[in-house]
C-alpha cells in the first residue's frame, strides 16, 4: 500500500511539472509563438465598433 501510495504521488508530480513547464515547453503552448505579440508595429490603429441591432 505504501508502494501504490509513492507511485500516485511521484506521477501526481510528474503531471504537475510537465504542467508548470518545469520540463521543458508546457502542452498549452505547443505551437505559440509569443514573438508576435511583442512586435505588434501600431495596436492602437484597431478600433471595435458595436455591432448594428436589426
Amino acid at each position: 500500500m505504501r508502494v501504490l501510495f509513492i507511485l500516485i504521488l511521484l506521477a501526481n508530480l510528474g503531471a504537475y511539472a510537465l504542467g508548470q513547464g518545469w520540463l521543458g515547453a508546457r502542452p498549452e503552448d505547443e505551437g505559440r509563438d509569443t514573438r508576435r505579440f511583442s512586435q505588434e508595429l501600431n495596436p492602437g490603429a484597431v478600433t471595435l465598433v458595436p455591432r448594428q441591432a436589426p
